[in-house]
């Protein structure tokens, strides 16, 4: 009964309005530019941050404890000049108590903590340069203080917020690894952290 009125109304409408009729077909167009130019990111001095081991008793009750600050170093070298940003992507996404990168979780299903790259220092070969991020794929930017996932990461001349080209840039983050709460997590055998982020180059 339910189709038979619906094709009825449809009648009715083409026979009130028979020059009114939408389009029976409408296009889908595929544009895109491929570059010549690669870019490559890399670690110098490895991409593993080790914590060691921490004593259960050694963490906050209610509140994040801070259980490691490291500096590390991202160097992205393209073999030509390239305008470029970098996709920081949780590798283990719904495991942060933050707004950063999470630590995986414990064997109740508990998110173990975060950690977060802030950034220390950016440069093209000398020259010092503003750390600028975007959260809607490059069409607005601003300043930067860390490296977060959904974030575009790029660089900009000093003072500016417009990314620009360079053949090689370096990143210099100093990652805070913080644990959640001792009272938000089961504790009672050995958990792993298991922090995991990939840095994504994307060409602008």
């Amino acid at each position: 009964m339910k189709k038979y009125f619906a094709a009825l109304a449809t009648t009715a409408l083409i026979s009130a309005a028979p020059f009114a009729l939408a389009a029976s077909s409408t296009d889908l167009t595929v544009t895109g530019l491929i570059t010549p130019v690669a870019c490559t990111p890399t670690f110098p001095g490895g991409g593993v941050i080790d914590i060691g081991k921490i004593s259960s008793g050694d963490l906050n009750e209610t509140s994040n404890t801070l259980v490691g600050t490291h500096p590390i170093k991202l160097v992205v070298s393209c073999d030509a000049s390239a305008k470029f940003a970098l996709n920081p992507i949780d590798n283990k996404n719904g495991t942060s108590t933050g707004d950063w990168f999470g630590l995986g979780l414990t064997p109740a299903d508990e998110p173990l903590g975060f950690f977060f790259p802030k950034i220390v220092h950016v440069k093209d070969a000398t020259t010092s340069l503003d750390a600028i991020k975007s959260d809607d794929d490059g069409s607005t930017w601003v300043k930067a203080t860390d490296a977060q996932p959904g974030y575009l990461l790029s660089f900009a001349t000093t003072g500016g917020t417009a990314p620009i080209a360079t053949e090689v840039v370096t990143f210099d983050f100093e990652v805070e690894t913080y644990i959640a709460r001792a009272d938000s997590l089961t504790l009672t055998d050995e958990v792993t952290i298991d922090g995991s982020a990939t840095f994504e180059v994307k060409y602008l």
